[in-house]
């Protein structure tokens, strides 16, 4: 087993009287690709906030290898773990290639002219190396969310969290991102993914995680967890997003 390398412990995370995360406990090893999947509200978007810091748990910890992420500075932590978001968050005013460019110049200190290197060969793996000068409203949604996620790969990072990252797209649209996330998977990169897309998660996840009402209820490989789900929660979510 290689090390873990991001460790939420008894995670709460509550907005008043709203108990959104209910004693979260999840370990991710490096390399590992881990799905969270559940309901609308079940919990996993606001997990991935937590993890990033763009929410402060309200108790419990989450550690990146040694360090607790609580202790760290909030740009320290963006740097080791990337995030897309189902809304692509681009600069309109930027090209594609600015957009990407524009944290590694900030944040890593690189010369434009590294940066620009490094952001024509993401937008190649991206396979957008044809639209690197055009800009957000010039692009359709799935080729704006490949944008989103060069420009998450630009700053490095350990670990790439996705929020339900073809949500906001066509349905025509999202295989193109999906088949991006595959490949950084086959390159061996970890990343916690919240989703919808069943068979993506199949396919591509070493663990799918199931929540409900902000609990885990249950976890396994996806031959575990699809073919011979063990828990009533996680049997009757399946037999209802599956049979749609």
């Amino acid at each position: 087993m290689t090390e873990t390398i991001l460790a939420v412990e008894g995670l709460h995370k509550s907005f008043g009287s709203l108990n959104v995360l209910r004693g979260i406990d999840l370990q991710i090893h490096e390399g590992e690709v881990v799905a969270l999947i559940g309901a609308s509200g079940s919990g996993k978007s606001t997990l991935l906030r937590c993890v990033n810091r763009l929410e402060s748990p309200t108790s419990g910890t989450v550690r990146f290898r040694d360090k607790v992420l609580t202790n760290e500075n909030v740009n320290t932590i963006r740097r080791e773990i990337g995030m897309v978001f189902q809304r692509f968050h681009l600069f309109p005013h930027l090209t594609a290639l600015q957009n990407i460019t524009l944290a590694p110049c900030k944040v890593l200190g690189l010369s434009e002219q590294e940066a620009e290197r490094d952001a024509r060969e993401l937008l190649e793996q991206v396979r957008l190396e044809a639209k690197a000068d055009n800009f957000p409203g010039e692009l359709s949604g799935g080729q704006q969310q490949r944008v989103a996620i060069a420009r998450a790969l630009a700053l490095k990072p350990a670990v790439l969290l996705f929020d339900e990252p073809t949500s906001a797209l066509d349905p025509e649209l999202v295989g193109e991102v999906l088949e991006v996330i595959g490949e950084l998977a086959k390159q061996g990169r970890t990343m916690l993914i919240a989703t919808h897309e069943m068979q993506f998660a199949q396919e591509v996840a070493h663990r799918v995680v199931f929540l409900h009402g902000g609990e885990i209820h249950e976890q396994g490989t996806p031959a575990e967890l699809f073919r011979n789900p063990k828990q009533e929660r996680t049997q009757e979510f399946l037999a209802r997003i599956l049979n749609r």
